[in-house]
């Protein structure tokens, strides 16, 4: 192998120059540089490769995190109502609810209308009071209304008077006769003196008997659910 520098001719497998030590073109270490090119692609291509993988990572980690952030679809068959259910309470304080009233006028048919008080959930009531929760209640149910009544302190009719003994009286009437009823006593915290019928030539009823139609109305609503159309007298 001839040196090019110096022109030597030197053994076909020389690196170097015998005669000037410069390293020979044609010999093995270009064979080594190649390899080393070689390898030094290869580095490139892991390099890529590991490259690649990283951003596939990434990728997929913003994919992950988009996927948690989501809003989970929920099977509404699955949904639990826990509001907890409010009992309704009858108390001084509270008031009467207007669902017990048709149970306070079942109590009142059963007993009759000669009492002073009555005691019904643990709550004594007298009779100007159980006049104003049943007269209040047949307006209230017939307006669809819910609630409670308050209960107060009334004072008795000052000169009561009625001579109606008998009359049907039909629901327009008797709901009208109930809302005149407890707006008096709302007005002058004391039961009326007596009611009038809006029929032309009924008798008006006294205390007794309005307290004896509205339960004697409110006992119907309790067993058939709906208030009745007429209702007679007694």
């Amino acid at each position: 192998m001839k040196c090019q520098n110096c022109g030597h001719e030197n053994e076909s497998n020389s690196i170097y120059c015998e005669e000037c030590g410069s390293r020979l073109s044609g010999s093995p270490s270009f064979g080594r540089s190649k390899s080393s090119k070689r390898k030094e692609g290869m580095s490139t291509t892991n390099k890529i490769l590991i490259a690649s993988i990283i951003i596939l990572v990434i990728v997929l980690g913003v994919m992950v995190g988009f996927l948690l952030r989501s809003p989970t679809p929920t099977n509404n068959s699955t949904i639990t109502n826990t509001t907890p259910v409010v009992e309704e309470k009858i108390s001084l304080s509270n008031g009467f609810p207007v669902s017990k009233v048709p149970d306070l006028a079942q109590e009142i048919v059963k007993s009759g209308t000669d009492f002073n008080s009555i005691t019904y959930s643990g709550v004594t009531l007298d009779k100007n009071q159980c006049l104003y929760l049943l007269s209040r209640g047949i307006v209230m149910i017939n307006n669809g209304e819910t609630g409670n009544i308050p209960i107060k302190d009334y004072e008795d009719p000052d000169n009561p008077y009625g001579t109606a003994s008998s009359a049907t009286i039909t629901k327009n009437d008797y709901v009208d006769m109930a809302q005149r009823t407890y707006t008096w006593m709302d007005s002058y915290g004391i039961s009326p003196n007596y009611i009038g019928i809006t029929v032309s030539g009924e008798p008006d009823l006294s205390m007794d008997n309005m307290l004896s139609l509205y339960s004697k109305i409110l006992a119907q609503y309790k067993s058939s659910g709906q208030l009745p159309e007429t209702v007679t007298f007694p």
